[in-house]
């Protein structure tokens, strides 16, 4: 069982590592707060729909079940 769950952790790592890549880049918005371009950036109202939701919303999921295994997997190591 212990083995299963290392490899289950790995995989979900994995998929961490490409649900993080597959976001789309938030850069620009960063950009024009520091450039005084569109002040305003910080507090506009943010859409809560699309693909870019819907990834955070995934992997914040994955992230939170990776912390619970690991946890888990600590306790069972001991």
């Amino acid at each position: 069982m212990y083995a299963i769950l290392i490899y289950l952790m790995a995989l979900m790592s994995f998929l961490i590592l490409v649900l993080v890549v597959m976001q789309p880049a938030k850069q620009q918005d960063a950009l024009s707060l520091f450039s005084g371009d569109n002040s305003s950036a910080l507090f506009s109202s943010q859409r809560r729909k699309g693909i870019g939701y819907l990834l955070q919303y995934i992997t914040g999921i994955v992230g939170v079940a990776w912390v619970i295994l690991g946890f888990v997997l600590t306790y069972l190591g001991k």
